[in-house]
């Protein structure tokens, strides 16, 4: 009893200074300065990582359309990575050349996405836990160490999450508020300008639609269709592009094969961080170096991965039990092969969510198999695709703002700080 008196008391006091958190538009002024100011410190702007967006997007700047250079000099159509932050790259890379101030002005967009997801979370939150979990979503999106560092990394992530989220919110807000087809329409298009930056969110598209015909029962078996319609549409394009180019139905990029193999074969680490070109037996290597350079040398390549891993999938059942749990601790823990992944700022910040998420979601009880099944959707699938082919911190990156959601229901026990509107009931 003494025990339970002092929990309370101290719950009494956390509730007490939750009273006195700040509105929404402090909490999002200290966002907007938490991630400008990380922009002097880190300076990625001066010695920028672009990975394989950067050759893309000079090429796209140059004039020589999404192509990639072969070994042999001759340009093909590129088919590797998804597009759209290419695109984004070279739209900049035109209008300022590849020097710092134009990296610089990526980085503050950037910081502008990250500003905007804040809010996003902030009114998801407001009509799944109410007010003050709300603001206590809004103040963990703003503070944590990752969403603050994210605006320096030269990658779509900044861009899609926030598009990810806001697709829910339209989701949810239909289900639970407007019966609007505006609120589909919205979603199907935050959906299909995400589609191109993720080589997997056509099957989120899925997941979502499927999600709001369950929660939406017949009536919104239409509005369903009509949402993956839309998205589909928006992607239908470039879809269109790689048929033309590739022969075949490829919806946003040829790589899957790729990431199969890197995540299981016999050397795999669960991570991708390892050295699996000279790992892979002379006899596999021998054999991708013979196919022949061309228009379709990444299809061709991205099928023979696809064939390796498949074949040690079958084979390996025990050593691919291993690889799954492997697999999990770099999810949900660190990964130490990864520089970030490994860095306490990244992991201990990131476990301790996943942890106060579990308490949130125990506290939530039944009501996550309600429209907080977008949340758990989204999750789920970040996860499944880490465990079928190998893990990067920002699969669990993109998440984030749902497990954050999730944890606040930890500080949205009590009454909410404010009367809520009719769109801040919670669900």
């Amino acid at each position: 009893m003494v025990q339970s008196a002092r929990t309370n008391s101290l719950w009494s006091r956390i509730t007490a200074t939750f009273g006195h958190w700040p509105g929404i538009g402090t909490v999002l002024i200290a966002a907007a300065l938490l991630r400008l100011a990380s922009i002097p410190l880190v300076r990625s702007y001066l010695h920028p990582e672009t990975w394989e967006f950067g050759p893309l997007a000079r090429n796209l700047a140059q004039g020589f359309g999404y192509t990639d250079l072969l070994k042999d000099g001759s340009r093909v159509p590129s088919i590797f990575m998804p597009p759209a932050y290419s695109y984004f790259l070279a739209f900049f890379f035109w209008l300022g050349g590849e020097r710092p101030a134009t990296y610089l002005a990526i980085e503050v967009l950037q910081a502008a996405f990250g500003v905007l997801l804040v809010y996003v979370v902030y009114r998801l939150a407001r009509l799944l836990i109410g007010e003050r979990g709300a603001i206590a979503a809004a103040c963990m999106t703003a503070i944590f160490p990752t969403q603050i560092y994210m605006c320096n990394e030269f990658h779509g992530i900044s861009i899609y999450i926030v598009l990810e989220t806001a697709a829910v919110f339209f989701l949810i807000r239909y289900l639970q508020i407007s019966h609007a087809w505006g609120d589909v329409i919205l979603a199907g298009l935050c959906m299909g300008v995400l589609l191109p930056f993720r080589g997997e969110a056509p099957a989120l598209v899925l997941v979502y639609a499927a999600i709001l015909a369950l929660r939406g029962g017949r009536k919104a078996v239409v509005p369903a269709v009509a949402f993956a319609l839309i998205a589909a549409a928006c992607l239908a394009p470039w879809t269109i592009r790689n048929y033309r180019e590739f022969g075949r139905v490829i919806p946003v990029c040829a790589s899957g094969g790729y990431n199969l193999w890197v995540g299981n074969n016999e050397n795999a680490t669960g991570s991708q961080h390892y050295n699996y070109i000279g790992l892979m037996p002379a006899g596999e290597k021998a054999e991708l170096g013979r196919i022949p350079l061309g228009r379709n040398t990444r299809v061709a390549q991205d099928d023979f991965l696809k064939r390796l891993a498949v074949d040690y999938i079958r084979t390996h059942p025990r050593e691919e039990a291993v690889l799954a749990l492997k697999k999990l601790f770099i999810f949900f823990v660190f990964d130490p092969s990864h520089e970030k992944g490994r860095n306490p700022a990244y992991w201990i910040p990131s476990l301790l969510l996943s942890l106060l998420a579990i308490w949130g979601a125990i506290l939530r009880g039944k009501k996550l198999f309600g429209n907080d099944l977008f949340l758990v959707g989204s999750i789920l699938l970040a996860v499944a695709v880490g465990m079928v082919v190998f893990v990067l911190p920002r699969y669990k990156i993109v998440i984030d703002p749902f497990l954050i959601i999730i944890a606040a229901n930890v500080f949205a026990a009590k009454a909410p700080l404010n009367k809520l509107s009719s769109e801040a009931k919670p669900a």
